[in-house]
């Protein structure tokens, strides 16, 4: 009891502290953690309230159509998509709390003791976590970082620390150091708090680990596929955009050869090519990814399956399904297990059927994916705590995103399906695409400052400076590339050796993985791309698929084709991606359907019959961009924004509009390559056509037009070219030149 005096009742000065602020907490009391746990709430709501403003605002900056048809006829379901983060925010408040409740009680004893001192701790305590953790994704995944609106003075705090220690630091910082603070909090909680964090952890093992262990047990024992007699499997590793002439066994070196650029950009496909077939000089009809895909695995040229720009309408596709017999229908006959495997750009397998049974791929190009991703970028807080496996059974949409599905996740997608494969005997086809090549030309470290200049400190540091609202909103990109610094330019090479890189470490992943489950000595490994990318070659900027300018590098693929049991060799014959698929079917013991129109190379790799060049045709594709041709006035097209449109009854799919489809095809670009020459037909606004021509065997890059000069050659080829375009039918070389081609 406390005394009184003259009448008054004393009490002590903590008791009426009590009255103002609450009763005095201690770690052990949820009086304590209540208040902790507000300061966490404030912090995520606004972060959330954040991310709201930046949508709108990001949103309303924007100039194409898309995202005006976003906001108009589609804000129920942006706001679905919103209250759906809203949970991860939720799940987010508390796991902090486990982190943040620990180190507000060892710092409580510094502050005053009461409600208000507690929210503002638990808040500021979150702030610093999160900035640590921006600070981690700065370091370990920067690709990331172009979809955010922070401040760049923050992301550049790691270059302080000099480049011999960065490894040693970062390994403290961002590996070691969460461990220790993880495991600290652990051992907190189950000394303060023993029955709630034992059922906490209890609960979160089994989250984790008992379905993996589960489908480990239930596995049965590996039967090992390597029979000699066993049909042989097939795997086509492709990455999106990556050049012929850009490979170590090319002959290509980069710029930058210290320390891990010292292996150059692709020792592991440089040790596959110097054991295998490799094609110096394949090409592509078509430099646009859906396109070229129908292509190799259909055997035919776009004009003749239909799909002739990247946004086909239904009826379009549904023809191409019905006219073509492509290599995964052929082969699943045969018992093939076949699979298409990929990121973002192999989401096309959901556009265009090409007879797989199985379709494991991002899409982006569905209109809903692409408002659902525009809100999860615009929460920075998913990129940034839900790129793991706990964030994928979360939000399964998730692995559809292409910023999500990075090229690690499709590689151990591909080595876990090996090891499944192993214990079948079954043989298998898979299409295995990675995006590591496309622009904007981002990649994870340490590839992405692998071959860049430690000092560059530009707008390109992390991948191209790509402006989405000038790509689809105008067609005149052309004369901003063209003005880049040469300081740019060559970062810009340097992202995309980067990207090489790590597109030649998952190839080694998966090389390893087929040699751990003994199934390399019986599989068909080719190397290769859909198209190339121009990269300020003589004559061209950035893009593919735009024009036939320069040496026309975006229409140049790698193509190493490993046989077991073959000799190797280097093969400087031209061949094209439409060859692929009759050579598999040879190689395989499949019949060839009469529509295709690709021819084998399978002799050739066996050794039994002599090589000849084939012509290359090829045209351009969606005019993103009309690049100039001096002298000739092109026709003129609106930009992406116009030309297309979105259709409700085809899963919301990007379509041309029927009105622009003549007209595009009537304004393509065509060529016509031989081994020694190239010629190139323009269409002009008049309804004329402009042809030029070049001799690559003395002018690589294509800068002096022969056709005034040589009218001898331009008129053979340009017969041949025209005969193509008009009456889709192919003349051998042999034809063009019957005396064997001009010097």
């Amino acid at each position: 009891m406390v005394g009184e005096e003259n009448g008054v009742s004393l009490q002590p000065a903590s008791e009426s502290l009590e009255k103002i602020s609450g009763p005095r907490e201690t770690p052990e009391s949820p009086a304590f953690g209540r208040p902790v746990l507000v300061g966490i709430a404030l912090f995520l709501a606004f972060q959330y309230a954040m991310s709201l403003w930046r949508l709108t605002r990001t949103s309303g900056g924007m100039d194409n159509k898309f995202n005006e048809l976003a906001r108009s006829d589609h804000m129920g379901f942006l706001i679905r998509e919103n209250l759906h983060v809203l949970a991860g925010y939720v799940l987010l408040w508390a796991a902090a709390a486990m982190l943040v409740i620990p180190l507000a009680a060892l710092l409580r004893k510094k502050l005053p003791r009461n409600r208000i001192a507690l929210i503002a701790l638990g808040f500021t305590i979150t702030a610093v976590l999160h900035g640590y953790f921006v600070l981690r994704l700065v370091k370990t995944r920067p690709y990331f970082l172009n979809e955010t609106d922070f401040g760049h003075w923050y992301f550049r705090l790691l270059d302080v620390v000099p480049e011999a220690a960065k490894p040693a630091v970062f390994t403290g910082m961002f590996t070691i150091l969460p461990v220790i603070v993880v495991c600290w909090a652990a051992w907190w909680h189950l000394r303060h708090r023993p029955r709630t964090t034992t059922c906490l952890l209890l609960a979160a093992a089994g989250l984790f680990f008992l379905p993996p262990l589960w489908q480990k047990i239930r596995k049965a024992p590996v039967v090992l596929a390597s029979g000699k007699n066993n049909p042989p499997n097939v795997i086509i590793i492709g990455s999106d955009s990556l050049r012929g002439n850009r490979l170590g066994c090319a002959g290509y070196r980069p710029a930058r050869n210290d320390g891990p650029a010292a292996a150059g950009v692709s020792p592991r496909i440089d040790q596959l090519a110097a054991r295998s077939a490799h094609f110096t000089r394949c090409h592509t009809a078509i430099a646009s990814t859906l396109e070229s895909g129908v292509q190799l695995m259909a055997s035919q040229y776009p004009h003749t399956f239909g799909i002739r720009q990247m946004f086909p309408n239904r009826d379009t596709v549904e023809k191409m399904a019905r006219d073509t017999v492509p290599l995964a229908a052929l082969l699943r006959e045969r018992g093939y297990d076949t699979a298409a495997i990929g990121d973002w750009c192999a989401g096309y397998y959901h556009v265009t059927p090409l007879g797989f049974e199985d379709i494991s791929v991002s899409s982006f190009d569905n209109f809903k994916i692409y408002m659902s991703q525009a809100v999860v970028m615009a929460h920075f807080a998913v990129p940034l705590y839900f790129d793991n496996p706990l964030g994928y059974r979360l939000f399964p949409q998730l692995e559809s995103f292409a910023q999500f599905v990075t090229p690690g996740v499709v590689t151990r997608r591909v080595t876990d399906r090996l090891e499944t494969v192993a214990q079948t005997r079954r043989p298998f086809f898979w299409h295995v695409f990675y995006s590591c090549n496309h622009l904007p030309f981002r990649s994870s470290e340490p590839f992405v400052s692998m071959f860049a200049d430690p000092a560059y400190r530009g707008a390109n540091k992390n991948g191209v400076d790509f402006d989405i609202d000038q790509f689809i909103g105008g067609t005149d990109l052309e004369s901003k590339w063209k003005a880049l610094p040469s300081e740019e330019v060559r970062q810009i090479r340097a992202l995309y050796d980067g990207c090489t890189r790590q597109f030649d470490t998952c190839v080694g992943e998966i090389l390893d993985a087929l040699k751990r489950n003994h199934l390399d000595e019986n599989t068909i490994v080719i190397i290769t791309a859909d198209h190339g990318d121009d990269l300020y070659d003589p004559g061209v900027t950035l893009g593919h698929g735009l024009s036939f300018n320069g040496a026309a590098p975006s229409y140049h693929v790698p193509m190493i084709v490993h046989l077991p049991g073959a000799s190797a060799q280097v093969v400087e014959e031209t061949v094209r991606l439409i060859d692929v698929a009759p050579t598999l079917a040879d190689l395989c013991g499949a019949k060839q359907p009469a529509n295709w129109e690709g021819q084998s190379f399978a002799s050739w790799l066996r050794g039994e019959s002599p090589r000849q060049t084939r012509p290359f045709f090829a045209e351009t594709g969606f005019p993103f961009i009309q690049f100039r041709v001096p002298g000739i006035e092109r026709p003129k097209l609106p930009p992406m924004d116009e030309l297309t449109t979105i259709d409700p009854s085809y899963n919301y799919q990007f379509v041309l509009k029927d009105k622009y489809l003549a007209p595009l095809i009537a304004a393509k670009q065509r060529c016509l390559a031989t081994r020694d020459w190239k010629t190139v037909c323009t269409p002009a606004a008049d309804g004329s056509r402009h042809f030029s021509l070049y001799q690559i065997s003395k002018d690589p890059d294509c800068t002096h037009d022969l056709a005034r000069s040589r009218p001898e050659v331009l008129a053979p080829m340009r017969a041949a070219l025209e005969r193509w375009i008009d009456e889709h039918a192919e003349t051998p070389v042999a034809a063009i030149f019957p005396g064997g081609e001009p010097e």
